[in-house]
């Protein structure tokens, strides 16, 4: 945003809403505790943002309308028809730069078209060039859309507030009129919307592509070429035909796309939407950084404190039921996973499963309950570690990996193996369908991942492949996964 005002002085920020928490269900316990935490953290991250507003969504009502109230701090909250917020506006006029922009936001109510049209006239009225409605539509996308419909005339450009799954929604734009923008969720992208507005009276609206969507459109095709002129060279050699007259279509649309000119309306309201990815490349803003530190050091002495008043271990398991036992045993009588599989383990030690505990200790996250439990084996479960502050206990691990139960050991993916140990072969899950992995590769956690480009990091010889003589274990794919560049080229093709 720093960087955005310097460019355009008197750009406006705004929250759609459902900021606070990630469901309108609130959790329990020391959960529960961590999330109003984080809720607190992100409400003072909007007032370092300079947030003109911030719509009022479902999932931000979590602990009531109170805990909105206090939190807000000094940013002016829109009521999008829920339960009523003391202080929440149902519309605000900003300026963005010399233009009056209306700012409402609608749909937790029924059937609130009526309301928004008496509320855009009231802005109008007031001055206002352009309305902008945040649409918090319980049915997401398409209720949105559907409002948007029937608000033509009335505003003239309507973001999408709540999403179904924030962690999995795209970045949208549909040209309406009026336009209806969705930005991808859990903070992935940042929605830029450019107004240029005529002078006199404003005869409709029109999205405009832009320079920034020509671009992005010009290199996305140009990510495709250069993939499939890839498979070109590695496709079997009746296959390199067709890959090649793929090619051709991609350069050809790349071209017409290039030559293109857009025709704007006369009079027309332009809406110029661009997408900005917040990925590795955006650098580290100081306040947001200090105010991440505090919220990690809060985080540590709550659950560490909280963890003092849970078991020391997780409860045994049912009879017949398996429990984790680990890559490595303290008992000399238990056995361990690296006892009857050293060639696996050792394959192990060299993936990035097995340097998945300090990723949490690098990030300052070991005692967030957010984190630790795809970075540790057996969370919560029997013979697994169910204290924040026990990670270590049991086992001495592997090649300097997976102490205790820290990392991802053997068992998040094969499943606990206490009767595999008594019985084997049997009891335990030699394949490893997909389904398994995106149980901590999820969207919100992992949104670039994919199965086919992930797994070679964790299969290879000595673990799914046989070893040839003399061979060591090795994965396929070297390093502790998949980079940030690899992320960033799957981004471009989704």
């Amino acid at each position: 945003m720093k960087k955005l005002r310097a460019e355009v002085p008197g750009a406006v920020y705004a929250d759609a809403g459902d900021l606070l928490f990630e469901s309108a269900v609130p959790r329990k316990g020391p959960q529960g505790a961590q999330a109003e935490l984080k809720a607190r953290t992100l409400a003072r991250g909007e007032e370092l943002l300079g947030a003109a507003a911030r719509a009022v969504g479902a999932r931000d009502l979590a602990l009531g309308p109170q805990f909105v109230a206090e939190t807000r701090g000094n940013v002016p909250l829109l009521d999008a028809g829920g339960t009523k917020v003391p202080g929440a506006s149902p519309a605000l006029l900003v300026k963005a730069g010399d233009v009056p922009v209306g700012l409402l936001a609608a749909g937790l109510a029924s059937d609130p078209a009526e309301t928004i049209r008496a509320r855009a006239g009231q802005l109008r009225q007031q001055g206002a060039r352009a309305i902008v409605l945040v649409a918090q539509t319980p049915g997401g996308w398409q209720e949105a859309g559907k409002l948007a419909r029937s608000l033509t005339g009335a505003v003239d450009v309507v973001v999408l507030g709540h999403l179904e799954d924030p962690a999995t929604e795209p970045d949208r734009a549909d040209p309406g009129p009026p336009p209806l923008l969705a930005v991808e969720g859990h903070g992935q992208s940042l929605l830029r919307i450019d107004l240029e507005v005529p002078p006199g009276a404003t005869r409709g609206v029109y999205l405009a592509q832009g320079e920034a969507g020509r671009k992005a459109e010009l290199k996305e095709l140009d990510d495709r070429i250069a993939r499939m002129r890839d498979q070109v060279r590695t496709a079997p050699e009746e296959m390199r035909p067709l890959y090649a007259d793929k090619v051709r279509e991609l350069e050809q649309r790349r071209a017409q796309a290039a030559s293109a000119h857009e025709s704007v309306p006369v009079g027309a309201l332009v809406v110029t939407a661009t997408f900005i990815a917040l990925g590795p490349g955006v650098p580290d803003d100081a306040e947001a950084h200090d105010l991440v530190a505090a919220y990690d050091d809060q985080v540590t002495q709550m659950n560490l404190r909280l963890a003092q008043q849970q078991p020391e271990s997780c409860p045994p398991p049912r009879r017949g039921e398996p429990a984790f036992i680990g890559v490595s045993s303290s008992k000399p009588r238990v056995k361990s996973c690296a006892e009857c599989h050293e060639t696996s383990a050792a394959f192990w030690a060299k993936t990035g499963h097995s340097h998945a505990y300090d990723t949490l200790v690098t990030a300052r996250k070991q005692f967030s309950l957010d984190c630790i439990r795809c970075h540790v084996t057996g969370w919560q479960q029997p013979g697994g570690v169910c204290r924040i502050d026990r990670t270590q206990v049991g086992g001495p691990g592997f090649a300097g990996r997976g102490k205790g139960r820290q990392d991802v050991q053997c068992e998040m993916c094969h499943g606990p193996a206490s009767e595999h140990a008594k019985d084997p072969p049997g009891h335990i899950a030699a394949e490893v369908p997909a389904n398994v992995c995106v149980r901590c590769h999820e969207a919100a956690n992992s949104p670039h991942f994919d199965d086919a480009r992930y797994r070679p990091f964790i299969v290879g010889p000595g673990h799914g492949e046989p070893l040839v003589a003399g061979e060591s274990p090795h994965p396929r794919a070297s390093g502790s996964g998949p980079n940030e560049e690899l992320k960033a080229s799957m981004k471009g093709a989704r």
